[in-house]
């Protein structure tokens, strides 16, 4: 019987890496080079935060040697070891948690959203930009650990619609919030054709996450006119700025981040 289960475990996981591929392959080339992007990566990835406030020490360190949890061999024992990306999944394992899902069924939670066959690429990473961007995302968590990340009006219509096998559904952009608590998720910046342009969802990323020290928009050429963005939300209470991002009419915008990084967007 163990032997079936093994087999059955190693085929779901076969699956779900095909899904994994189907995923990427239906993706817009230009989402494809922003979620590789550089500065995608290093803010995902290289800016390390603490993770005491969520659980104690002992049962973070139990988590990562149980695999279900991750952390680069040279941030093992530091105060700041977790990348934005893996703090995402952090809030997820302690939810699930708290409805009791075995941490076993939570190691194949992990497989299914981070393992991939695509390098830089993984269903959370591309769930949580996706969800920053663009469309809710509800993750279920089925038995054993298994999941589906889909749209939240897609889960609506199936949910009163069709019988579901047993799981929990958790709200991705609850998991996402406590990582940009200068957030702007819920504002409609109303830039067009979003997903045609790497160079735009790179700016609304950093408009919704509002993760950055400031931002600096030049309207005209002579670069007589700059308008200062200290904080996203306060776009909303100029119109010019507002229009000016939202028709992308602008000359150049510079958006300053952490570790004295400035990025540049020229139109």
């Amino acid at each position: 019987m163990s032997m079936d289960i093994e087999k059955l475990k190693k085929l779901q996981d076969k699956l779900n890496q095909q899904h994994v591929k189907e995923t990427y392959d239906e993706l817009p080339d230009a989402f494809i080079q922003f979620l590789k992007s550089e500065i995608v990566n290093y803010h995902l990835h290289k800016v390390k935060i603490t993770a005491k406030s969520k659980q104690s020490p002992r049962v973070l360190n139990s988590w990562i040697n149980s695999d279900i949890l991750f952390v680069e061999e040279g941030d093992k024992g530091k105060n700041r070891r977790f990348d934005k990306l893996e703090s995402i999944w952090l809030n997820i394992v302690i939810e699930a948690r708290k409805f009791g899902i075995p941490l076993d069924s939570l190691k194949q939670t992990r497989r299914d959203l981070m393992v991939s066959p695509i390098e830089g690429f993984s269903l959370l990473k591309f769930s949580v930009l996706d969800a920053i961007l663009r469309n809710p995302k509800i993750l279920m968590i089925y038995e054993e650990g298994h999941t589906n990340i889909m749209s939240l009006e897609a889960y609506s219509k199936i949910f009163t619609t069709a019988t579901l096998p047993t799981h929990i559904n958790l709200r991705l952009l609850d998991f996402i919030e406590p990582e940009f608590p200068n957030n702007a998720f819920q504002r409609d910046f109303a830039i067009e054709n979003v997903y045609e342009s790497e160079e735009k969802m790179t700016l609304l990323y950093f408009l919704k996450t509002g993760d950055f020290k400031f931002i600096k928009l030049y309207i005209d050429e002579k670069e007589s006119d700059v308008r200062l963005i200290e904080n996203s939300n306060l776009v909303f209470q100029n119109k010019d700025l507002f229009t000016a991002i939202s028709l992308w009419s602008f000359k150049k915008v510079e958006i300053y981040l952490v570790d004295d990084i400035k990025l540049t967007i020229t139109t």
